[in-house]
């Protein structure tokens, strides 16, 4: 026998070695000694990782040797003998055993070389893992994936430790309450994103608590599939291995991976979200992305299916109310009042019932409202401060035309259900469902004190946004915050008060500079964000020319407040003077009103200060009081002369 004979009848022998060891370990006996070179199986969870894998017959024959290897160290030891570096203790098996293994099985070696690159299906869909990457070569070392290999032996997976994830629990699709087009839609979405050689993602917006994870989870258990929550950010971290990390889990632990927080950026970090996304819709994930706002399609390489979930109406909010607390009375009536979405609605049912505990009886319509006000308060407190007022209508010292715009608003706030929805107005509107008003005009003029009383009289808790706390150096923070207040305050039971807007709802300016871009981009996201307000909002401004004038195209009402005139002065002066406070004399009121030319906040100042002034000569309050104070006022302004308008 001839040198090249020899080598062929060694290479026989191993080969036929190894398929011996294969095959027994399939069968779990004795196998033939002359089986021939192993190939997929036809059966069991190999095969059937191989097709959901979509893997030809190449790929297939070479994850059949790599998990034989896994399970054998016979297997192992016989592969070493077909090795460039028979070294022991290096790991996995050379590229080479297995190629020389496969071709002597009669398959091509260009269809080798591409099931074992790292641009393969093996690779790509994360079923196996090079030990050496300083080499591509012959001697590169490969092995199963440990995942993989456990799935095989038969082992029950949970979600993988990286990237960071949660499997979302799963409730019956009948018991969750969301928009009735999106859930006839939602099937044939997820069946889209799902079918074999479909590149697409999904992509899921909605409000938070709306209920996206909870039917994506029933939707993908009813396909006989688990939803894997991976947070923004973990998936950022993975880097490069992501989309194979998620084609392994969904072939081996049967999950269909989500990616929530998926939020539009500004900015350097403008390109994170399209690279993400172009990177998964390359690898053919099937994989969901989640999200509060829409995707921007245009940034998007390879556009999404997309599926928007808005809020539930309130019939079908109502329902949720009425099935969550049945004991308490008449509770499906604040549906309209309160717009929370299911998720939040779930979460204010548990809170109201906790507190009714504590008190040792059943929960009552006030457990509830609190636990609401609470929910809300938790989300606007960041960023704004709850404002408590004691003034009412009597107090009120404006023209006849003001206090009409602001019983109108009272009026458009309280009726707009009936009208809306019940009258089937809101068919007929595409955007500016709220109520969204503009106080202008110069400080102490009653802007704020008349927002306070349009609160009362509706029955809202009135937040004033500190814009200080809102604006943000940092481009896309200012949008993320102003994200937070309206979803909050979209719930309901809210009216947001922002005073001296001009600082925040600027025209847009000629853009010369990256910092004109950003801030143009803050007025139009808030352009955007108010017509889709569905709560009351007031702002307030000293400088109604400075405003942009598409902001002001868009509000629902705009109300001029002027200086008072000397007979509302008079009776400014008259009202600021409290029943109880002693008065040592009669005080000119007509004197003070037509002597100073000032707005109703100056002339409360003013009173409080002749009253402190009065208290510590230990008399009442009398003119001259009166007249100090208002030159302290004059003085606080930097006027060098007591007299003039002041604002």
């Amino acid at each position: 026998m001839d040198r090249d004979e020899a080598h062929r009848a060694a290479l026989a022998l191993a080969v036929g070695r190894i398929a011996h060891r294969v095959t027994e370990l399939r069968r779990g006996g004795a196998a033939e000694a002359a089986a021939p070179p192993p190939e997929p199986p036809a059966d069991g969870r190999l095969a059937a990782l191989i097709a959901r894998a979509e893997l030809d017959a190449t790929a297939g024959a070479a994850l059949a040797l790599l998990d034989a290897a896994e399970a054998s160290a016979a297997v192992v030891a016989d592969l070493a003998r077909l090795s460039l570096d028979p070294a022991p203790g290096r790991g996995g098996v050379e590229a080479s055993a297995l190629t020389t293994v496969l071709e002597y099985g009669g398959h091509d070696g260009a269809a080798i070389a591409t099931a074992l690159s790292a641009d393969g299906a093996l690779a790509h869909r994360g079923l196996i893992r090079a030990l050496r990457d300083d080499t591509t070569g012959p001697a590169r070392r490969l092995a199963i994936a440990p995942r993989v290999a456990a799935h095989l032996r038969g082992a029950a997976l949970d979600a993988p430790a990286e990237p960071a994830g949660a499997l979302e629990p799963v409730r019956p699709l009948a018991e969750l309450v969301v928009d009735d087009e999106a859930t006839a839609r939602a099937p044939s979405v997820i069946d889209a994103v799902l079918a074999p050689g479909d590149q697409r993602t999904l992509w899921v917006s909605g409000p938070r608590g709306v209920g996206r994870r909870a039917l994506l989870a029933a939707l993908a258990a009813a396909r006989g599939l688990r939803l894997w929550c991976v947070d923004y950010r973990a998936a950022l971290a993975a880097g490069a291995a992501l989309p194979a990390i998620l084609w392994r889990e969904h072939l081996v632990a049967g999950v269909l991976p989500c990616v929530v927080g998926v939020e539009p950026a500004t900015g350097d970090a403008a390109h994170l979200i399209p690279a993400l996304h172009a990177a998964v819709a390359r690898a053919g994930v099937p994989v969901v992305l989640v999200s509060v706002a829409q995707p921007v399609l245009g940034d998007l390489e390879l556009p999404p299916v997309t599926l928007h979930l808005p809020n539930p109406r309130g019939a079908a909010r109502a329902a949720l109310w009425a099935r969550l607390l049945p004991e308490v009375d008449r509770v499906a009536e604040i549906a309209p009042q309160y717009r929370l979405p299911p998720g939040r609605i779930v979460r204010v049912a548990d809170a109201a019932r906790a507190a009714a505990a504590a008190a040792r009886r059943a929960p009552v319509l006030a457990d509830v409202t609190r636990a609401v006000s609470a929910e809300i308060s938790q989300k606007i407190t960041v960023l704004g401060d709850k404002v408590t007022g004691t003034q009412t209508w009597d107090d009120l010292v404006l023209p006849a035309a003001t206090i009409d715009a602001m019983r109108e608003i009272v009026a458009r706030a309280r009726w707009r259900h009936r009208v809306l929805e019940e009258w089937g107005f809101a068919k007929k509107l595409a955007k500016g469902l709220g109520v969204s008003a503009l106080f202008a005009g110069p400080p102490g003029t009653g802007k704020t004190m008349c927002a306070s009383i349009i609160a009362a009289e509706l029955a809202l808790e009135l937040y004033q946004i500190d814009l200080s706390r809102v604006v943000s150096k940092y481009i896309g923070e200012t949008e993320k915050n102003l994200s937070e207040v309206f979803e909050a305050a979209d719930w309901g039971n809210v009216l947001l008060l922002f005073d001296e807007a001009d600082a925040l709802f600027a025209k847009r300016t000629e853009v010369k500079s990256s910092n004109d871009r950003f801030s143009n981009m803050e007025v139009n996201y808030l352009l955007t964000r108010l017509e889709k307000f569905d709560g009351v909002a007031i702002l307030t401004t000293n400088l109604e020319g400075s405003l942009d004038p598409a902001f002001k195209r868009r509000l629902t009402f705009r109300v001029p407040f002027a200086m008072p005139d000397v007979a509302e002065r008079e009776l400014l002066w008259r009202r600021m003077v409290p029943a109880a406070a002693p008065v040592d004399g009669a005080i000119d009121f007509a004197g003070l009103a037509r002597d100073y030319e000032l707005a109703g906040g100056h002339i409360r100042n003013a009173m409080l200060r002749a009253a402190f002034l009065a208290a510590g000569e230990d008399r009442g309050i009398t003119t001259d009081h009166v007249r100090r104070a208002v030159a302290l006022e004059y003085r606080d302004a930097g006027k060098l002369s007591v007299g003039g308008r002041l604002q």
